[in-house]
């Protein structure tokens, strides 16, 4: 990924946000911003005992998920709800 342009990360955290919001969490915070050719994307989260924050990866696949790409979409979910285990959800 070259130097994203700031619609290019406009569309990031727009799309973070919808697959986000598509996992049910009751209650978080997250930032993305571009890192060594990919999109970091910071979670935190609520969770049983107060809050966790977590560190997430995503390349060319994010933006083809909020696209319509369902597979796309399904590996992007799968990975980051293993990685949101301690989240607490709606």
């Amino acid at each position: 990924m070259t130097d994203p342009s700031e619609a290019d990360l406009a569309q990031a955290k727009a799309a973070v946000g919808t697959l986000l919001d598509g996992l049910g969490l009751s209650a978080h915070l997250y930032a993305v911003e571009p890192r060594e050719g990919m999109w970091a994307v910071i979670v935190e989260c609520a969770t049983g005992t107060g809050w966790q924050r977590v560190a997430l990866r995503a390349g060319p696949e994010l933006l083809a998920a909020i696209r319509g790409d369902k597979d796309a979409r399904a590996a992007l979910l799968a990975q980051w709800r293993a990685h949101l285990d301690d989240c607490k959800y709606d």
